[in-house]
């Protein structure tokens, strides 16, 4: 009698896995084997890496543009307003003799 009890919860145990893993994955025939969820996971890893690649570069590019348009700036004279009016002059900071 207790190999009966052992073989139907056997097949208790059998059936509740295989329902589970319908539930969680699908029909049997809708199932992916392993090799395929591998490949798909190391082409998105790839994918990610070339996006975040491309990021990097696209910042570093900026940067140096911003850079190199920074000291052209400072390297270029200011022009002479066109309307005759002089600039007003701005006042010096100086620190001579004040405490620290």
């Amino acid at each position: 009698m207790t190999e009966r009890d052992q073989a139907l919860l056997e097949s208790v145990q059998t059936h509740r896995a295989r329902l589970g893993s319908a539930i969680a994955f699908g029909s049997l025939g809708a199932r992916r084997p392993l090799a395929s969820l591998t490949r798909r996971l190391i082409i998105g890893m790839v994918v990610a890496a070339i996006a975040c690649a491309a990021c990097v570069g696209v910042s570093f590019v900026g940067s140096i543009l911003r850079a190199n348009a920074a000291a052209a700036a400072e390297q270029s004279p200011t022009p002479a307003p066109s309307d005759g009016v002089a600039p007003t002059p701005t006042p010096a900071s100086t620190t001579e003799g004040t405490a620290p």
